[in-house]
């Protein structure tokens, strides 16, 4: 068979391939790994198109060479693991979550917000705001009765003890 004729197939496939995974995650994905798959989608043919077949061919064939040469002496070894671990990173970093310049701006204005409400809250005033009392731990689910009307007043004296508790009557 013709290698430019093989080179075409195996682009088209490719090709094809990244097209379908970039269609099932088109809604779900976020915009940059959507983008990525688009980007890896045109790969396949541009090398096609700019004549890099046979480079792309010769470069499998050097690596598939290569890997079946390995003596997997210690210092070939220890190659292998810092490729893997610099391809483990690489990979993971995508699974960050990226924050922008404009959240980080957001975040360091919410928190002087915050920083500068604490200081006027503790300076004393007439309308100084009451702080949030915490939370009372849940009460256990009272057991199930037969009838409505027990449970219903069960819950509705839960709910005046937890308001007497914190004052309100």
């Amino acid at each position: 068979m013709d290698p430019n004729l093989t080179h075409l197939i195996i682009a088209g496939v490719a090709t094809v391939a990244c097209v379908i995974v970039t269609a099932v995650i088109w809604k779900r994905a976020q915009v940059k790994t959507v983008f990525w798959w688009i980007g890896l989608t045109l790969l396949p043919m541009a090398i096609y198109l700019a004549g890099l077949g046979g480079a792309a061919e010769g470069a499998a064939r050097t690596l598939y060479s290569w890997w079946n040469g390995l003596d997997f002496t210690p210092m070939e070894w220890v190659g292998l693991v810092l490729a893997g671990l610099g391809t483990l990173l690489l990979l993971g970093s995508r699974l960050i979550p990226s924050e922008s310049a404009k959240d980080r701006r957001e975040l360091a204005k919410s928190e002087r917000k915050a920083a500068r409400t604490a200081r006027s809250g503790s300076t004393g005033g007439a309308l100084e705001p009451r702080p949030a009392a915490p939370a009372a731990p849940a009460a256990p689910p009272a057991p199930a009765q037969k009838g409505g009307a027990p449970a219903q007043d069960s819950e509705f004296d839960e709910i005046s003890e937890l308001l007497r508790k914190r004052g309100i009557n």
